[in-house]
């Protein structure tokens, strides 16, 4: 009865169709997933940022701080313009296969109708019993009835199944002609946010310019400030290297007093003497405290990448290394760590489990926090205020004290890692966010 143009071949075809694109629908997905998460960050990041620029409204005089965040804000709003675009090229995709799948659909359904009705004209014609027995019983052998009477019955089922393919094929229709207005929304909701996004980059960029020219007419003053921040870290960074290399040569006298002290141990031939005793406890001890040192120096340098920001909110504006003046041309800037800014009151946090190894004042510094994790040390300048003391134990997250705010409305902290004497990029183990 059926040819290869018939409604079933159609079916079977478009549904092999679907089968062979699920795998492509599934990439889809999870692509569009993906391009929505870095969506949202973007836009926390960007939230953030005004945040702190806010901050520093009342305070009219512009200083790098506010130059530095608005360069993240346009590189963080370039960043989601493109995303939005990869988005909008997505759902583009998705559409036109949608709409195609529409089409095909459409043509199967119209196929199963003129087919049904072209078997309810036949299904007429026999519609009498005494036709059909006629039919039947005017077979030539017993085994040509019992053809005709197997005919009658599928073709029967066949009607029966006709029907239902038509109803679930018209089903999925439906669903098709809902997700394609679905995504048609989602598409023109992009598309509004691409504009309003496109208007704040242009803003950004107006503000950056303004700030730019203001700072640029200032050359004198941005010299005598890189000046003084210069002997700031200067004097930070020998602090910190004072302290890495005092607490070097008491590890060392530890290690030796610890060989020492079981060697003497091992001479005692009286081991149920009370100087036997106290030596072997000195030495396990020193042993202990040796160990502890270097399961937290391992400890801590299996979290690179992991550690959480110093504190909650804030923008990375000066990164560590050499980096170029943002204002005067061919001056270059040494930054032992990265300057995080935030918002006055912030509370700064310990990013790991340690030591308090000191808290001291440095000019243009404020107050220093710095803490011993084994062979690692982190470093937070800039504090208005602490809550902690020298050979404090502290954990991961606890609150070490505030930042300062400077009277530009600056807050901004100094974080550093070492690795005993060596400057490490704080930016390489702190997680992204």
């Amino acid at each position: 009865m059926r040819n290869n143009s018939s409604p079933l071949y159609l079916l079977v075809f478009t549904f092999l169709v679907f089968s062979l694109g699920s795998e492509q629908a599934f990439s889809q997905t999870k692509n569009r997933k993906q391009l929505e998460e870095r969506k949202g960050a973007s836009l926390k990041k960007i939230e953030e940022t005004n945040k702190i620029l806010n901050q520093t409204r009342e305070q009219k005089e512009s200083n790098l701080t506010k130059l530095n965040l608005i360069k993240q804000k346009i590189k963080v709003q370039e960043s989601l313009i493109q995303n939005i675009n990869e988005e909008i090229e997505l759902y583009d995709v998705e559409i036109k296969e949608s709409e195609n799948i529409i089409v095909a659909l459409d043509q199967d359904i119209q196929e199963m109708k003129n087919e049904y009705a072209r078997m309810v004209v036949v299904a007429y014609k026999y519609s009498g019993t005494f036709d059909k027995l006629a039919y039947v019983f005017g077979a030539d052998n017993f085994r040509q009835m019992m053809q005709r009477y197997q005919y009658f019955k599928q073709y029967s089922a066949i009607r029966t199944n006709e029907l239902a393919q038509i109803e679930a094929v018209t089903k999925t229709l439906e669903r098709q002609r809902t997700s394609l207005l679905r995504k048609r929304n989602e598409k023109a909701k992009l598309a509004g946010l691409k504009i309003r996004e496109a208007n704040n980059l242009n803003q950004a960029k107006t503000q950056h310019d303004e700030v730019l020219k203001e700072l640029s007419a200032k050359e004198i003053q941005l010299r005598e400030e890189l000046e003084e921040s210069k002997q700031s870290l200067l004097k930070l960074e020998k602090l910190i290297v004072d302290l890495i290399e005092e607490e070097r040569k008491k590890a060392i006298a530890a290690e030796k007093k610890a060989a020492a002290l079981a060697a003497a141990a091992a001479k005692k031939t009286t081991k149920n003497s009370a100087s036997s005793k106290k030596a072997i406890a000195a030495s396990n001890n020193a042993m202990k405290t040796l160990n502890s040192n270097v399961a937290l120096s391992s400890n801590f340098a299996n979290n690179q990448g992991k550690l959480p920001w110093p504190v909650n909110k804030g923008r990375i504006t000066q990164h560590f290394g050499k980096q170029a003046h943002p204002v005067l041309k061919g001056v270059y800037v040494e930054n032992l760590g990265v300057d995080i800014v935030t918002v006055a009151g912030e509370q700064v946090k310990a990013v790991f489990a340690g030591k308090i190894m000191t808290v001291a004042q440095v000019p243009g510094m404020n107050y220093v926090v710095m803490i011993q994790h084994g062979e690692f040390f982190t470093v937070y300048a800039k504090l208005k205020s602490v809550t902690v003391t020298t050979g404090q134990q502290v954990q991961r997250n606890q609150i070490l004290g505030e930042v300062y705010t400077d009277k530009s409305n600056t807050s901004e902290v100094q974080f550093q890692i070492w690795r005993n004497e060596q400057k490490l990029d704080p930016e390489s183990w702190l997680f992204d966010k």
